[in-house]
């Protein structure tokens, strides 16, 4: 038999109040612990109901001499302050499991989730208004049979709720398959962070040996920066030799530079008035041999004549002496 749908208004302030109560726990609540107490607080309503049936059947066969139903009274009003707990920690426990696997459900899940939420802070009200009735109740007998369809209407809820909080749990899989799968996600992080652990020593190895060898890079730049110093120091010096070398070089070539000039014209002084000597010698020895010659010529001149005033004579002689012979 199907129990019928109960549609119950949004009372936020109750909510919020129980929230609020909840959140000033002194103890973390914890999870996985819903489904026993629920178990509880469903079945406690109904064997409320059955010991009331029973204290009113007690009740109208009870005379003054033999009283009747006080032993189901007590029952039931410890059975009720029981049930008062147990829906106490069935809604704790239950907002408690909410959270541990509200980032996993889907819209819907959520939905139908939050309105079970709220009809569990409803029981927990109705729970307290029952311990209130049953003290009533025992005041008069008229208050027993409203107090009797009180129990049976929470009873209702009860069974309600128990309805949907199964069917959060076997068609969203709220706390089960959600619980069950965060539970695979979680060895499986902590199988990544086993990994991880190990490639951090891994890394924490590396970046031990990369700091020794920035050390060892850092000592070695030191001393390089420190022989840089010294040879930027030692081509400074070089500098000022090679420029102190330049400047005697010049000083030297300036100076000879100056003495060749000195030299050659020196030089040039001395055999211009060797090339005067010279000419005036060859001028001179020109003249006597221009004088030798005009000599050697009128000798030549005269010697010529004498030969040829002689020529003719010497002719005649042979001449005769042909004549002779022939």
């Amino acid at each position: 038999m199907a129990l019928p749908t109960i549609t119950l208004p949004d009372f936020p302030l109750l909510t919020d109040f129980l929230g609020t109560l909840l959140q000033q726990v002194p103890f973390e609540v914890p999870t996985l612990l819903h489904p026993p107490l629920v178990h509880f607080a469903i079945a406690l309503p109904v064997i409320i109901v059955l010991l009331e049936l029973f204290n009113i059947f007690a009740k109208m066969t009870s005379t003054p001499e033999v009283p009747r139903g006080k032993t189901l009274s007590s029952l039931s009003l410890l059975m009720i302050i029981l049930l008062f707990v147990v829906a106490i920690g069935s809604y704790a426990t239950g907002v408690a499991d909410a959270k541990n696997g509200w980032d996993l459900l889907s819209d819907a899940a959520k939905a139908d989730l939050k309105a079970h939420k709220l009809l569990g802070a409803y029981i927990v009200l109705g729970s307290a208004i029952l311990v209130v009735f049953k003290f009533i109740s025992l005041i008069g007998n008229k208050s027993r049979f409203f107090f009797l369809l009180l129990t049976i209407a929470f009873t209702i809820g009860s069974l309600q709720q128990g309805k949907e909080g199964g069917a959060l749990v076997f068609e969203h899989g709220v706390n089960v398959t959600k619980v069950t799968d965060l539970m695979n996600e979680v060895d499986d992080a902590v199988e990544e962070l086993e990994e991880l652990q190990e490639e951090q020593s891994t890394l924490d190895s590396n970046v031990t040996e990369l700091s020794d060898a920035r050390t060892a890079l850092q000592e070695r730049m030191t001393t390089l920066t420190q022989e840089k110093i010294t040879l930027q120091e030692e081509k400074n010096a070089l500098d000022e030799t090679v420029k102190k070398l330049k400047a005697e070089s010049q000083k030297a070539i300036d100076t000879a530079k100056a003495e060749a000039t000195t030299a050659i014209e020196s030089a040039k002084t001395e055999a211009s008035a060797l090339v005067e000597s010279i000419k005036a010698e060859a001028n001179k020895t020109m003249d006597a041999a221009q004088k030798v010659v005009e000599n050697a010529k009128k000798q030549l001149i005269a010697e010529s004549a004498t030969v040829a005033e002689a020529i003719p004579v010497v002719i005649d002689a042979n001449a005769t002496d042909t004549n002779s012979t022939i």
